[in-house]
């Protein structure tokens, strides 16, 4: 027999991607507030393979608008310079003997309306992914076959009740990232 309990615990691992999945790519947008985590997905070809960024430089935040990246070995400087400047973040390292500094600009009304829609882009992707889950399980006590009408039913409630909470939990956290991308 199918239970409801084995189905929520999938339900809620697999959700919990998907809320890690937005955080991750919000991460990548500039807010104006610089976050050393902005660059966790950049990789640099080092040592003949491409290496994530954090693996092989410390990476600080100065202050409110500048970072300062140390590679721990100095002559991989200019490859990771090189990575931030192809990278998807827009920005232009300015190299030192033994560290990059990247100084991000003030956000204009314009850039901050732009962040905000590609977070929207982000958060509507969430909602996909979260409603594929939500269809797996949903196909699991569906295609059982000891599962009776009144279980279905049963089942069907409860999801809804869950995926509910996780589309509430998924709009919080585009609301957070909108408010902190709008406030100046």
């Amino acid at each position: 027999m199918l239970d409801w309990n084995v189905l929520k615990a999938e339900f809620d691992r697999n959700s919990q991607t998907v809320f890690t999945y937005l955080q991750n790519e919000f991460q990548k947008i500039n807010s104006g507030r610089v976050n050393p985590n902005m660059f966790n997905q950049l990789r640099v070809d080092a040592y003949g393979e491409k290496t994530p960024l954090m693996q092989l430089a410390n990476v600080q935040a100065v202050d409110a608008r500048q970072l300062l990246i140390k590679p721990y070995d100095r002559s991989l400087i200019k490859e990771v310079a090189k990575a931030l400047a192809e990278s998807e973040y827009h920005v232009n390292p300015q190299v030192n003997p033994d560290c990059i500094r990247i100084i991000f600009a003030p956000l204009t009304e314009e850039t901050r309306r732009e962040a905000v829609k590609k977070a929207k882009e982000y958060y509507n992707q969430a909602v996909q992914k979260l409603r594929a889950v939500r269809q797996d399980v949903q196909a699991k006590y569906k295609k059982a076959p000891d599962v009776s009408d009144d279980d279905i039913r049963y089942f069907e409630d409860q999801l809804n009740k869950v995926t509910k909470e996780a589309n509430k939990k998924l709009e919080d956290i585009f609301a957070n990232k909108e408010k902190d991308l709008m406030s100046l």
